[in-house]
């Protein structure tokens, strides 16, 4: 079994009392099946008290006005303190916020963004991502129907566009645009079952001069008539999806009608005010957040066939943070990194604790009619 893991991965340690959030709140915390039988031969009053607060027919912790039974008045864990730490832990609180992808042989762990001491080593890093690996020989496994000759092309795509998404000689906007056409060249091969063809398309994207055309596409693209009409029509649509989901958390709906209100209601950016909102939201925490979505997501195209939309959502998942974090620089509340982190962390615990959300999420993506690659590439 072979491992890979950010480089930052070994930094993360829990902040516990001191998280301005928790992660027992929010969402329902499954309980795996190992420490479900743990849990029923437990004595005690805490056995008693693991016997009353699991729904037994869910396989989940009961919850009180969105929060684990277990979490005390201080946001700390009373199973972690009467249970004798960790390893009174079942496998997802165990794990958290250590978001593991599984593949046939490997194992791609990465930590996730909802938790703010692990979005705080995601976006304050400032060196291009690189990743650990590690290797456990003794274990093996195989998957019946797991097509390798995909995942393989898949892994090779993303090493590419991982390499792309961190030229930081060009702007984030071109190296974005790049991948998405590099998915969106990949997908129809997968889609005609020509997956020979794959290493033509990834060519190509290697290649010196495929920015300098992509910078010419882009610039005459936005000479076009309509494109600022087009960019805000792509921007409402997108924030739409989001009213297709499940609401994890009842301050989200506020919170985000409020923002959609002041980005709709704003004046047109100006070169000067882009400039300004730049010098907060840069490229390289725009890079950071592609490289996690796209090291998290894209290989995941092996089960379902659709790395373009891994892509699609890889990118949609940026945009809606930089423009979250818009609203609140245009009010002046956003000045810092702090509130680029409180946004992430907020946008990472409605979409990506949900399977139903991300699943929605990517099939909302795929209408052409709405977000087809132009229209993406006007709200870059």
């Amino acid at each position: 079994m072979q491992y890979t893991a950010p480089h930052y991965y070994k930094k993360f340690h829990c902040i516990a009392g001191a998280c301005p959030d928790t992660c027992c709140a929010g969402w329902q915390i499954q309980i795996d099946p190992t420490s479900l039988k743990k849990y029923k031969k437990a004595k005690g009053t805490l056995g008693n008290r693991l016997k009353n607060e699991i729904d037994w027919k869910e396989s989940s912790f009961r919850q009180y006005d969105g929060r684990c039974a277990f979490l005390n008045d201080e946001d700390l864990c009373d199973l972690y303190l009467e249970g004798g730490g960790e390893r009174a832990f079942c496998r997802t609180c165990r794990t958290y916020p250590r978001h593991i992808e599984e593949f046939e042989g490997l194992r791609e762990i990465s930590l996730s963004l909802s938790c703010p001491a692990a979005a705080e080593l995601i976006l304050n890093c400032s060196e291009p991502v690189t990743y650990l690996h590690a290797e456990n020989p003794d274990r093996k496994e195989s998957y019946e129907e797991f097509d390798f000759f995909l995942f393989t092309k898949l892994t090779d795509a993303r090493s590419i566009i991982l390499k792309i998404l961190q030229d930081r000689t060009l702007p984030v906007t071109l190296r974005t645009a790049v991948v998405l056409s590099l998915s969106h060249d990949l997908q129809e091969r997968i889609d005609k079952n020509a997956l020979y063809d794959a290493d033509t398309v990834l060519e190509r994207y290697s290649s010196e001069n495929v920015q300098e055309w992509f910078e010419t596409r882009l610039r005459n693209l936005s000479l076009t008539d309509g494109w600022e009409t087009r960019r805000r029509k792509t921007l409402l649509n997108l924030f739409s999806i989001l009213d297709h989901l499940e609401v994890l958390r009842d301050d989200w709906k506020p919170y985000l009608h409020n923002a959609r209100s002041i980005l709709e209601n704003s004046p047109v950016p100006t070169a000067e005010t882009e400039h300004q909102f730049h010098d907060l939201f840069s490229d390289v925490i725009a890079e950071q957040l592609l490289v996690y979505f796209v090291f998290t997501y894209f290989c995941g195209a092996v089960y379902n066939g659709n790395a373009y939309g891994k892509m699609k959502f890889s990118i949609a998942g940026m945009i809606l943070i930089r423009e979250l974090v818009r609203a609140e620089w245009l009010t002046g509340q956003s000045t810092d990194i702090n509130c680029i982190i409180r946004t992430a962390c907020r946008y990472a615990r409605e979409v990506e604790h949900s399977d139903y959300n991300k699943t929605t999420m990517e099939h909302l993506l795929g209408r052409e009619d709405l977000f087809g690659i132009e229209d993406l590439f006007s709200i870059l």
